[in-house]
């Protein structure tokens, strides 16, 4: 079992919303949900080629007190790093904590 002194590290939930303008474009940003604290496990890195140009991705593995809310394409950040939601592990209902895979985003399509 966990302890909750181990879920040090601060950081920002974020869903997605879009938004229709009225000429007709469509906008992407990120609305603040809460302010939680988690533990970030880093994993191994991988290389690919994508489109003639090398991609690098770094899993990232957070523990967070469990919620209901979270789901994929959500958003963490961290010290200035914006971390995409890519999975979230599956757990029993009565575990007091949850396992969020992310990915560290390059571009920005969006904020807060």
């Amino acid at each position: 079992m966990r302890a909750a002194g181990t879920l040090n590290e601060p950081m920002l939930l974020l869903r997605p919303e879009t938004t229709n303008g009225t000429d007709g474009s469509v906008t992407r940003s990120y609305q603040q949900v809460a302010m939680v604290w988690g533990q970030v496990e880093a994993s191994t890195g991988s290389e690919a080629t994508t489109a003639g140009r090398i991609s690098s991705s770094y899993p990232l593995t957070i523990t967070l007190r469990r919620r209901t809310d979270v789901a994929e394409g959500w958003r963490l950040e961290q010290d200035g790093q914006s971390l995409r939601v890519k999975a979230i592990l599956p757990n029993s209902e009565q575990d007091a904590f949850m396992q969020i895979l992310c990915e560290q985003e390059e571009g920005d399509d969006g904020g807060t």
